[in-house]
């Protein structure tokens, strides 16, 4: 098949949407399809890939570095290659710029389209524009890019929710998220001794993880809130931050202000997939008190590395978990009411072994395992679009 994959996002800028499209195109090229990704430009960065990059001109997001948006279909010159490729099939992961030029170009050339639902973008919108009138136009204008879907794909049913309470009427298919890391291939006990060296952290010592966009919407504040809370409770523990974002000058000052530096560390953006590896396997739990993600693929990520992760209850991301099972699920509460669940969950270490093993066994799902079953159903929506 002929794959165009479309996202505003990709590396050298790094998310969990970016991570899934760059698993599409490495997976689908490695099984030997012509893939090519339709993405905004990021200047003067050179990509090295064995499948197609076709940028589109951009600009910056101000108010959300470091993202950029490329520039609308109706100004962009028709020699431009992103608009003049033509795909069997499209699958836009972004209703931005990029989703517009997928469904423009499949309606005009009768393609294929197909777009996943991955994120909460009323909240993005509310972080820079307060003006909730112009907010609303703003769903109800990228809402047109799932009405014009020829399949509508989410992570889990529980996003659908999302997509109705921003007007979707449509129908969608649950189409789960996967991860790139394999540990049934590694000696796992190895793989920790090893990273729990490199971090200079000894046996005893608890070791707490978040990774992810370092803004408020993924509640970094209220994580640094616990963590100082878990201090004042003299309860010894270690703790990273890893991702890049509007918030990341006011964690790194939190963290001084707070005489948190010999214990909580900000590593900033980890590009390298092994080197990040290695920050899961050292772990022992995964903070990710975020209300605005559907299902962080960085959950699963954890999971594959015995680290299972504290979610909320009214988390859209805590719904493909089981609470007690393989993963910690609890009610919204105080930062200190948060600090002794953990203090609590670390001090029961029968419980937090079976918890650990379920979620390897219950969220390890690769994208290697997956990617057939994408083809296949790209395979079919072409099929009935050929009728």
């Amino acid at each position: 098949m002929k794959i165009g994959l479309y996202n505003e996002c990709f590396p050298p800028i790094m998310d969990g949407v970016s991570q899934v499209v760059e698993n599409y195109a490495q997976l689908l090229t490695e099984r030997n399809h012509n893939v090519a990704v339709i993405t905004a430009k990021v200047p003067f960065y050179r990509y090295n890939y064995n499948y197609t990059i076709l940028n589109v001109p951009s600009v910056p997001m101000l108010l959300r570095p470091p993202y950029r948006i490329g520039f609308p279909i109706q100004i962009l010159p028709p020699f431009i290659p992103a608009i003049q490729f033509m795909p069997d099939i499209m699958h836009a992961h972004s209703p931005f710029t990029a989703g517009n030029i997928a469904l423009q170009l499949a309606k005009k050339h009768h393609i294929p389209f197909i777009i996943t639902f991955h994120s909460k973008f009323r909240q993005d919108f509310e972080h820079s524009i307060h003006y909730k009138p112009l907010v609303d136009w703003m769903i109800k204008e990228i809402m047109k890019i799932y009405d014009g879907a020829d399949e509508v794909w989410i992570p889990q049913l529980s996003v659908l929710d999302i997509m109705r309470e921003y007007g979707y009427k449509g129908q969608v298919e649950v189409v789960p998220n996967a991860v790139d890391y394999d540990i049934t291939k590694l000696d796992y006990n190895m793989l920790r001794q090893q990273a729990r060296i490199m971090h200079n952290l000894d046996n005893n010592t608890p070791c707490f993880l978040f990774v992810g966009e370092i803004t408020k919407e993924k509640r970094v504040d209220y994580i640094l809130d616990v963590l100082t809370e878990l201090r004042n409770k003299n309860f010894k523990f270690h703790a990273f931050f890893i991702g890049k974002g509007y918030w990341d000058e006011e964690l790194r000052f939190g963290i001084i202000r707070r005489k948190l530096r010999d214990c909580v560390e900000y590593k900033g953006q980890i590009s390298d997939r092994s080197a990040l590896q290695l920050y899961y396997a050292a772990s022992d739990l995964f903070l990710f008190p975020s209300l605005y993600d559907t299902f962080g693929i960085v959950i699963r990520e954890a999971a594959v590395h015995h680290t299972p992760s504290v979610l909320m209850s009214d988390a859209l991301c805590s719904k493909g978990l089981t609470g007690g099972i393989n993963g910690y699920i609890f009610d919204e509460s105080t930062p200190e009411v948060y600090a002794e669940k953990i203090i609590e969950i670390m001090g029961d270490r029968e419980t937090y072994n079976r918890i650990s093993t379920n979620a390897v066994d219950t969220l390890g799902l690769t994208w290697e395992k997956l990617m057939p079953e994408i083809e296949d159903r790209y395979r079919s929506l072409i099929k009935r679009n050929s009728v």
